[in-house]
């Protein structure tokens, strides 16, 4: 189903004279993704909701999702779709951002159809795939307007350039991904497992303990002042509070609308067992083993410069160089409509399994 630069625009006919109009609604979709591979059909039945009033985009690689970013912006698209989870998303508005520059994107709709969906859980933006675009669909086929809620990005940039997320995180949170994806399988259970098994090995001063906990040295600079801790267990940067199993650890993520929150944790894996319920809570960590902000920069620098491993909303990435934090651009996401629409043109919905 991947689409290519010139196939971007839908044809319609009128009385007088054919002339092109705008693809109304793109969904992109991840071919690699587990979703997807366990489900053949489901590009084809995305494309059947979206009818002739959109396409759905399968790229198989960065670099043809990147031209076909850069063709949708010619097109001028009322609102984008983005099928998959928190990988998928951060790295189809990367694309979008970047082919965009500094003009403001559509709307867009979050499908939630990956392993890790914890952005849209964090924003309440949850909802069935095709229930989702179906709304979206119908909402636009009326020229109804579109209720969305806006959040800002983080740029992340290192030597190899600048990605958007909505969660930065290195230490703790790289070590923890690094294990869930490891050799035996990944999803909810593996990560409630991996918490469990944490909390016992903590207890005990045990190995995996002090894997997840292994500390990072170097230099934090947070708008330009330098932290005084000598190494950390983690550090975030994020948007969004929650970053998976509802624990809420970025608790000063929506302080400030145009700013990121920060968290340095520097306490060990004991110490922060206490913070467990007040995390799950929302509360944060106390002051006592965890330095909470709310920033515009952010800087890391490992000491000395050796390779470290970052996430950006649960995808990996190793550098060996510091790594510069900034605001990104604002999002608006579309909103789920809560009386839920059961008919479109005429058809039942059929939901996605």
């Amino acid at each position: 189903m991947a689409a290519t630069a010139a196939a971007m625009t839908v044809e319609t006919t009128c009385p007088a004279r054919t002339e092109p109009r705008r693809l109304v609604i793109p969904v992109f979709v991840n071919p690699n993704a587990r979703a997807n591979r366990r489900n053949p059909r489901l590009a084809a039945r995305l494309q059947t909701i979206v009818g002739g009033d959109g396409r759905v985009l399968a790229p198989r690689s960065l670099d043809e999702l990147g031209q076909m970013a850069g063709a949708l912006r010619a097109d001028r698209p009322a609102a984008i779709a983005i099928h998959g989870g928190d990988g998928t998303l951060h790295k189809t508005l990367s694309a979008l951002i970047s082919a965009w520059q500094e003009a403001p994107l559509p709307p867009v709709a979050i499908l939630c159809g990956g392993t890790m969906n914890v952005v849209a859980a964090s924003l309440g933006l949850q909802e069935r795939p095709a229930v989702m675009l179906t709304q979206l669909v119908a909402s636009l086929r009326a020229g109804r307007p579109l209720e969305t809620l806006r959040k800002r990005t983080v740029k992340v940039s290192d030597r190899s350039g600048a990605r958007y997320g909505f969660i930065f995180g290195n230490g703790l949170l790289a070590n923890f991904l690094t294990e869930y994806y490891g050799p035996n399988g990944y999803g909810p259970m593996r990560a409630v497992w991996i918490v469990l098994r944490c909390i016992a090995s903590a207890l005990v001063r045990g190995p995996f303990a002090r894997r997840l906990f292994r500390r990072f040295e170097g230099e934090v600079k947070v708008d330009g002042q330098p932290l005084s801790w000598p190494n950390f267990a983690s550090i975030g940067a994020a948007t969004v509070r929650e970053v998976g199993l509802g624990f809420k650890l970025n608790d000063r993520a929506h302080d400030d609308p145009d700013r990121f929150g920060v968290l340095a944790i520097h306490a060990g894996p004991l110490a922060l067992l206490p913070d467990l319920p007040a995390v799950h809570a929302g509360r944060g960590i106390s002051p006592e083993r965890a330095f909470s902000t709310v920033a515009s920069t952010l800087e890391v620098s490992s000491r000395p410069e050796s390779q470290m491993t970052y996430t950006i909303d649960g995808d990996l990435y190793h550098t060996s160089a510091p790594i510069h934090v900034a605001v990104g651009p604002v999002i608006e996401f579309v909103k789920p409509q809560r009386a839920l629409i059961t008919k479109a043109r005429g058809d039942t919905i059929t939901e996605l399994p």
